[in-house]
C-alpha cells in the first residue's frame, strides 16, 4: 500500500480557499497514512484535503471494513436483517417499484427489497463487494456512478445509505443519479452530519471523522443546498437508524486510545451487545428528535424541470 498523499481543492466548488480543521489517521482499521480535513471558505463544504490518491483508495476498503464482530454467522445474519428493516420500510414507502442502491456493498439490503417484489439493481465500485452482490443474483454495475452510464429515467427510487460521504464528486454523482430517476422519483440519502449533538459531545472522537474513507462531510443545510443544486427538492428528513451506534463507536474509540487493547476490546463488546443496543434504542431515538441527531436520512424528489434542463 502506498503511503503517499495528495492535496485537493474543494470537490464541489473547486475553490482552494480553506480553513484547516483536523489532522487524523485511519483510526478504525489502523491502515497507514496521515490525513487532514478542511472547510471550504467559499461554499462551506468540509472535505478531506490531504488524502490518498484515487487509485489507492480501494486499499482502505478491505473485506474486514464491514466485519460484523464476534459471534456465530447465523446471529449476525439475523441482527443484520433487523438492522436493515428501517431502510427497507422507508424504501417500500416510496412510490414506484424500480429501486437502485448506490454503494450496494454485498447486496444485503437489495436482497431484502427484492423479496418484496421490487425490481432492483446496484452500483458498487469495490471489486470484492460487487462480486458478492452479483453472487446473490443481483444486477450490479461494478463501478462508480460516473462510470456506470446509468440508463436515463430508469428508476423510481434511488437509495444512498452512508455513501455520499465517500464520494469524491458528490455533486456530479447526484446529477447522474437524478438523470437515472424518472421525473418525480425519490432519492433517500443517509449520512452523518456535522450539526448533530454527537459531534458536539465527542469532538475528535466522533465516528464521522473516518479518514481516509469519508471524503466529504455536510451540515444538514449544506447537504440540502447540494441536493437542490443537483435538481432535487427536499421533502423531509428522517432518523431511521439506531443512532446509539454512533455513541457506541465514539466511546469505543476513546477506550481504544486510553485503555489497554484487551480492556478496550471488552468495552467494544459490551457497548455493541445486542441487548444493550435494544435497551438504548428508544432513549436515543428521543434524543435524536429533541437535540438533532447526526445520522440523518434526507428524502428528496427529482424535479421535472431539472430533467428538462438536461445537464441540470
Amino acid at each position: 500500500m502506498s503511503h503517499e498523499t495528495i492535496t485537493v481543492s474543494c470537490p464541489v466548488c473547486g475553490s482552494d480557499e480553506h480553513g484547516s480543521l483536523l489532522e487524523v489517521t485511519d483510526r478504525w482499521l489502523g491502515l497507514p497514512g496521515s490525513f487532514s480535513y478542511a472547510r471550504c471558505t467559499s461554499c462551506g463544504l468540509v472535505y478531506l484535503r490531504r488524502r490518498p490518491a484515487a487509485e489507492d483508495l480501494d486499499d482502505y476498503y478491505p473485506p474486514r471494513y464491514i466485519q460484523r464482530g464476534r459471534g456465530p454467522e447465523w446471529m449476525h445474519r439475523l441482527f443484520r436483517t433487523l438492522d436493515l428493516r428501517p431502510r427497507v420500510a422507508l424504501t417500500l414507502a416510496q412510490p414506484g417499484h424500480r429501486v437502485l442502491d448506490v454503494g450496494c456493498s454485498t447486496g444485503e439490503f437489495l436482497d431484502q427489497v427484492r423479496a418484496q417484489r421490487r425490481v432492483v439493481a446496484g452500483v458498487e465500485p469495490s471489486e470484492w463487494a460487487s462480486a458478492a452482490a452479483a453472487g446473490r443474483g443481483l444486477p450490479v454495475w461494478p463501478s462508480t456512478v460516473s462510470d456506470a452510464r446509468l440508463p436515463q429515467g430508469a428508476f423510481d427510487v434511488v437509495t444512498m445509505w452512508d455513501v455520499i460521504e465517500h464520494l469524491d464528486d458528490p455533486l456530479g454523482d447526484l446529477v447522474a443519479i437524478r438523470r437515472a430517476l424518472r421525473p418525480g422519483g425519490r432519492l433517500l440519502v443517509t449520512t452523518p452530519v456535522l450539526d448533530g449533538w454527537e459531534v458536539r459531545a465527542f469532538g475528535h472522537a466522533w465516528p464521522g471523522w473516518d479518514a481516509p474513507r469519508h471524503l466529504t462531510l455536510f451540515t444538514q443545510a449544506r447537504l440540502g443546498d447540494l441536493l437542490s443544486e443537483a435538481g432535487f427538492r427536499v421533502l423531509g428528513r428522517r432518523w431511521v437508524y439506531e443512532s446509539y451506534l454512533i455513541t457506541a463507536m465514539a466511546l469505543s474509540l476513546v477506550a481504544r486510545e486510553r485503555l489497554p487493547r484487551a480492556l478496550a476490546d471488552v468495552v467494544w463488546t459490551l457497548l455493541h451487545a445486542r441487548p444493550v443496543r435494544l435497551v438504548m434504542a428508544v432513549p436515543f431515538r428521543v434524543l435524536d428528535r429533541a437535540l438533532g441527531g447526526c445520522w440523518v436520512t434526507f428524502v428528496a424528489e427529482s424535479e421535472a424541470d431539472a430533467h428538462d434542463r438536461g445537464s441540470g
